[in-house]
């Protein structure tokens, strides 16, 4: 009811999104994000309706609407002026044109992602940090699944079809087709010794 209602207050608006969409180079990305957010949310993937399932996922979700602010490059200032207030800011540093479709964020609160590129239908969960150490940033191949808290930092290469458990410190290359997790916690002082 929330988000009908936020449609309908925003209507007057709305066509600008839609234009925007319609003329990006990015929309064949864009469509991958909506069927992925569609899919996990809705439990299924809009053929028919895909307009209004678009203006839904933009209303509702702030996690992609940063996602579909930064697909649309410049123009994103100017169609910025027009969101709802209180969206979630994802911190993206990477090239537009690496960053691959199918991307869902899960809640994208403290969420930076640096990186040379991002595959196809990849999933990063909050507070994940794909980050830079000295000049280099890391490589993230297709399917990959980064968890809670994780930390990917450095010129790293992460694999194909990898899951990053929650809290994982990668530092070092990822082979495809397998799973890391965070190492156990160890007392590295104690009584100041």
């Amino acid at each position: 009811m929330k988000t009908k209602l936020k449609l309908i207050l925003l209507f007057p608006v709305l066509w600008i999104w839609v234009l925007c969409y319609k003329l990006s180079s990015q929309k064949s990305k864009i469509d991958m994000d909506l069927d992925r957010f569609c899919k996990v949310h809705n439990g299924f993937v809009p053929q028919r309706r895909r307009w209004y399932y678009l203006l839904i996922k933009l209303v509702s979700y702030a996690e992609f609407r940063s996602l579909f602010l930064f697909r649309l490059g410049k123009i994103q200032h100017i169609i910025r002026y027009f969101m709802p207030k209180g969206e979630v800011k994802l911190a993206f540093d990477i090239p537009r044109d690496n960053l691959g479709g199918g991307l869902f964020i899960q809640h994208g609160y403290c969420t930076d992602l640096s990186a040379r590129s991002i595959g196809e239908n990849c999933w990063i969960n909050q507070k994940v940090c794909l980050g830079y150490q000295g000049n280099d940033c890391p490589t993230v191949g297709n399917n990959v699944r980064i968890g809670v808290g994780a930390v990917v930092i450095g010129g790293v290469k992460i694999g194909n079809n990898v899951n990053i458990g929650a809290n994982a410190i990668v530092v070092h290359d990822v082979p495809d087709n397998c799973t890391i997790c965070s190492p156990y916690a160890t007392v590295v002082k104690q009584n100041n010794s």
